[in-house]
């Protein structure tokens, strides 16, 4: 986990001291978030979001009751919500008719008591304004850094879903066993992510759906990504090796105008020698949206299952 730097977390200090145990009206149940605890709906109808794609998006994708969010600006286009948007559609996601409550950082407060919200989630780098919320309606406060499934769990459970939540991964359970059975042996494949951008190579692990399906499925990773838990960013590409393995994943971010053309000249120019890992000779290099397979959803989770599944099963790679 990151460690919590200034006013932020002098705030959390503040708020996380014990006390004494809530007493919430009918109706409503103590929650304990990153800020402490707080009295929430017991089945929240108008939830506010104040972070698109790692709160919305997982709301949405689990059937939650969120009828406001944040969203983003878009050059010479409508405003969108990050990750649903991609995830979901543009389609899906206009047909909710969401409050657009504007931007994220920092989050509109006006906008927010406008809508009316019954349960406002919020992230920890927003935290300024909570004293402000709270006065509109009771919110909480997403920790940060949580494995996929507890970051999930953790929405359902504020959200009063938790049933829709059990029974999404309990499917999900099925459809690894099921993959694993095609693959055979998942952990004699080495499944490398390989990322390169203009400062060096990098990596995070636990990177949303992806990587959940990689670790769940079992397949073995090159020793660079399973030793270094807290990930890198800006690695010389002169241990591009490092990264090899029998099955490459690169990502590309079609929002920011990447594209697999762009970002193969991009590297020939910073490492031309990306091109001799055994992994890219053997034509076994794939590209992935960024948006959608790293995204926090059952969806980004079985989509995540569909590529794996398609680019190991039934292949020697010996």
């Amino acid at each position: 986990m990151k460690p919590l730097y200034g006013a932020f977390a002098a705030a959390l200090v503040l708020f996380a001291t014990p006390a004494l145990a809530l007493d919430c009206d009918v109706g409503m149940r103590a929650f304990t978030h990153a800020a402490g605890e707080t009295c929430i709906p017991e089945n929240p109808q108008r939830i506010a979001s104040l972070r698109d794609d790692d709160v919305t998006t997982p709301l949405m994708d689990m059937g939650a009751a969120v009828f406001a969010t944040v969203s983003r600006e878009a050059e010479g286009g409508p405003r969108w919500v990050r990750g649903a948007a991609d995830i979901l559609g543009y389609a899906s996601v206009a047909d909710t008719g969401l409050i657009d409550l504007g931007g994220h950082n920092p989050p509109d407060v006006e906008a927010v008591a406008a809508a009316g919200p019954d349960l406002i989630i919020m992230r920890g780098y927003q935290i300024d304004v909570l004293d402000q919320l709270q006065t509109v309606a009771p919110t909480i406060v997403m920790p940060d850094d949580m494995p996929f499934f507890d970051h999930m769990a953790w929405l359902a459970d504020a959200a009063g879903i938790q049933d829709r939540f059990d029974a999404e991964r309990a499917a999900y359970q099925t459809r690894i066993a099921a993959a694993k059975q095609r693959i055979g042996d998942p952990g004699a494949i080495v499944v490398s992510r390989f990322d390169m951008w203009d400062d060096g190579l990098w990596y995070y692990p636990n990177w949303g759906a992806i990587d959940q399906v990689i670790n769940d499925i079992g397949f073995a990773k090159p020793a660079l990504q399973a030793e270094e838990p807290e990930g890198f960013n800006g690695m010389s590409v002169e241990r591009i090796q490092e990264f090899d393995g029998d099955v490459m994943l690169a990502s590309i971010a079609p929002r920011w105008d990447q594209t697999e053309a762009m970002l193969s000249a991009q590297w020939d120019g910073l490492a031309p020698f990306w091109r001799d890992l055994d992994g890219v000779r053997t034509g076994n290099l794939f590209w992935y949206e960024r948006d959608i397979m790293v995204g926090y959803t059952f969806e980004s989770l079985n989509r995540s299952i569909d590529l794996l599944t398609v680019v190991t099963a039934g292949r020697d790679f010996n």
